[in-house]
């Protein structure tokens, strides 16, 4: 098994419509032994416990905020020959962020279509992202012989995919109370005790300095009160 270099990758790409591991070709997103995807037109969000898949306009933004999941469809597709195999990530800029991969690290022999990243943000800060933003990264690596057919669509992402599949957003769908998401709950609980025992303070403050003017003010009424019991 040997990694495509960045010489391999050049002369792969000028093969032409179908038999280009990527589509469409860009050479300025060849690396030194791998070739960076891009954020397509599709993606997935489960904050609010929906199931809609939000597609985007050329370069508009999206945020996956902390302890949520998100699906993301590539712009490019990608065909892996059945003598290949196809490992993924997500770019270091983006991943020091906080931004993880939990979708996977391989591409099967025999898979064409568009990909899928499943990410979760495990940083304490919104991550935004863009169509367009170069944010994955795929690498190629030969095997020793073709893989036989039948093991091609074996995979949770079929082959000739072209937007993302509700099966796998069902799988995700509904709120997700992570660490982060628990933990923000807990700062509301205490901020609104914190707010029931000032506003307690206050009234018992108003009832401590008001209530002896209140006597003073009514003491005659209360002392003629006083003595119309006593006399009953």
């Amino acid at each position: 098994m040997s990694f495509w270099g960045r010489e391999r990758w050049l002369s792969e790409g000028k093969k032409g419509y179908k038999k280009c591991p990527v589509l469409p070709w860009d050479v300025a997103k060849v690396e030194a032994a791998g070739y960076r995807l891009s954020v397509g037109r599709e993606y997935f969000v489960n904050e609010d416990g929906s199931s809609t898949v939000t597609r985007l306009s050329k370069k508009e933004a999206f945020v996956v905020e902390p302890g949520q999941f998100a699906f993301i469809l590539t712009k490019e597709k990608v065909y892996i020959s059945p003598a290949a195999i196809g490992f993924i990530s997500i770019r270091a800029s983006i991943k020091f962020q906080g931004l993880v991969n939990v979708s996977g690290f391989q591409v099967n022999p025999g898979f064409n279509g568009n990909l899928v990243f499943a990410v979760f943000n495990a940083g304490p800060k919104h991550i935004t992202l863009r169509e367009s933003d170069e944010v994955f990264s795929l690498w190629i690596s030969d095997l020793d012989s073709d893989v036989l057919g039948q093991y091609e669509e074996t995979g949770e992402i079929p082959n000739n995919l072209d937007m993302i599949p509700s099966k796998t957003i069902n799988s995700i769908a509904g709120e997700a109370l992570t660490a982060y998401q628990i933990s923000k709950r807990v700062e509301k609980v205490e901020k609104d005790h914190q707010d029931l025992k000032l506003l307690l303070t206050k009234i018992a403050f108003g009832v401590g300095v008001g209530l002896p003017v209140l006597l003073f003010l009514f003491r005659k009424q209360l002392a003629e009160l006083m003595t119309a019991f006593g006399n009953g």
